[in-house]
């Protein structure tokens, strides 16, 4: 296909991405100085006339939407038995790819969602309803001071899909489908409402519970029904309720939290009654939080895939610095504990003459065993906080966050672990040890936060940004 004139007048440049319902490309449009995106659908689909037709209705009523939030269809036509669809090339990152990198701030989620809330209104309002709103289909381009653009893709487009599998089959929840009459399946299971999974008749408010999927996703790090099959997530989707924020390790307020219950309510009829009652939420929340000032910008293009991809640090620290400097600490406090486990022959003589006793006695076996249990325990630890760092955990800051409270006193008390070693080393040495191990855990605290606050990480120490 690369090269090929489609058309007579789209030559294809190089593949975009590929989907469940055919292959997107880069195409350059020969009559008009202008690149765009070319969708070419799977033949054995749009072989039947009324799919075909059908998909031409829709595509006419997207290209008749004409809003900033929503990229343009351009032509629907059909090259050797495949029909396929012209729209606007937008440049810049998907959705997805930003949440890929963990939960987002909340500044962020409401500048996005507010976009998002106002070109659905705009649709709606044309008696057009999305049908299959997902990270997927959101685009983030770079805006005017350093925020970002929300261009939503396939607006009006039925998803076609692949006829679901029994219940009880595994499958990938993210990507299944489901099929409705005529074999056309509208939407992604994971961003299905309750009415579409019941073959009901829909309308905006199903786009209004896809978005309230996406910006939890976005908040918590976390789809709040995906389940481990196909049939499960659509249980969930049809019956259980969204666990509360907190509950993900998420900080939200409280009215960010009742927008979401909201959007997500089983029933249509509870829902926002439009788009633009949920702009007006969005807009007085965003105000009432006083987070002024433009949303972070967006790389033109996704960022690496790989989860160990270092990105932009938060404070003193860069992320790979910050988790290089963390791990180095992890393998100071092992080299720590074996040195006086390896000398607690040593370190019980000095506790005996520290407490006045004769050998070993009550108070320096209790001392010792004391040692002996942290040390072990601490082995244990710090081999877990080398290996996710290592690994660059996504949610490693909320395990840190939890951790925290426990590490901080071991630390300070093994920061006294050098007078066990003294008189080897010099008593001026020893002093500065012991402080400097006293602070370590502040030092560590700090490596957490600039590593892992964008992904979602908070300390328990560390004040939390607003949102």
């Amino acid at each position: 296909m690369i090269g090929e004139l489609i058309g007579g007048r789209y030559r294809i440049e190089r593949e975009l991405g590929r989907g469940a319902m055919g292959v997107v490309y880069l195409a350059q449009d020969t009559r008009l100085p202008r690149k765009v995106a070319l969708k070419m659908l799977d033949p054995e689909l749009t072989g039947d006339a009324n799919l075909r037709q059908r998909l031409q209705q829709e595509a006419r009523a997207a290209a008749a939407l004409n809003h900033p939030g929503i990229a343009t269809v351009f032509d629907f036509d059909q090259h050797q038995g495949a029909s396929f669809i012209v729209f606007e090339y937008v440049e810049g990152a998907r959705l997805r790819d930003s949440m890929q990198q963990g939960r987002l701030r909340t500044a962020w989620i409401l500048d996005i969602a507010m976009q998002m809330a106002d070109a659905l209104a705009a649709a709606h309002d044309r008696g057009i309803v999305h049908r299959d709103l997902k990270p997927e289909n959101v685009m983030l381009a770079p805006g005017s001071q350093g925020g970002v653009r929300v261009r939503i893709l396939d607006f009006g487009l039925a998803k076609l899909r692949q006829p679901l599998q029994p219940a009880g089959v595994e499958d990938s929840a993210e990507t299944a489908g489901l099929v409705t009459g005529a074999g056309l399946v509208v939407g992604t299971i994971n961003y299905m409402s309750p009415e579409q999974l019941a073959h009901d008749p829909v309308d905006g408010r199903a786009d209004l519970f896809a978005l309230g999927l996406v910006l939890y996703e976005m908040a918590a790090g976390a789809h709040p029904f995906a389940g481990k099959s196909v049939g499960s997530t659509i249980a969930n989707l049809m019956k259980q309720e969204a666990p509360p924020l907190a509950g993900r390790g998420a900080v939200a307020s409280p009215e960010f939290e009742r927008i979401l219950r909201k959007l997500l309510r089983k029933r249509r009829e509870e829902r926002f009654a439009s788009a633009r009652d949920l702009y007006v939420d969005l807009s007085n929340l965003r105000q009432d939080l006083s987070l002024g000032g433009p949303a972070p910008a967006v790389p033109a293009a996704p960022p690496p895939a790989t989860p160990s991809a270092d990105g932009p640090g938060s404070g003193i620290f860069s992320r790979g610095p910050a988790r290089a400097v963390f791990a180095a600490i992890q393998a100071g406090y092992l080299a720590m504990y074996l040195a006086v486990l390896v000398n607690l022959a040593l370190a019980l003589e000095h506790l005996a003459v520290f407490f006045g006793e004769q050998g070993v006695g009550p108070r320096t076996g209790t001392t010792s065993l004391l040692i002996l249990m942290t040390a072990l325990a601490g082995i244990a630890v710090r081999l877990y906080l080398f290996s996710a760092v290592a690994a660059d955990y996504p949610g490693f800051g909320v395990k840190y966050r939890v951790l925290f409270p426990f590490l901080f006193a071991a630390d300070l008390f093994w920061a006294l672990a050098p007078l066990l070693l003294h008189p080897r080393i010099d008593m001026g040495l020893t002093l500065a040890a012991i402080a400097a191990l006293a602070y370590l855990p502040f030092v560590q605290r700090r490596l957490v936060y600039d590593a892992y606050l964008p992904r979602g990480g908070r300390t328990s120490a560390v004040r939390a940004v607003p949102g």
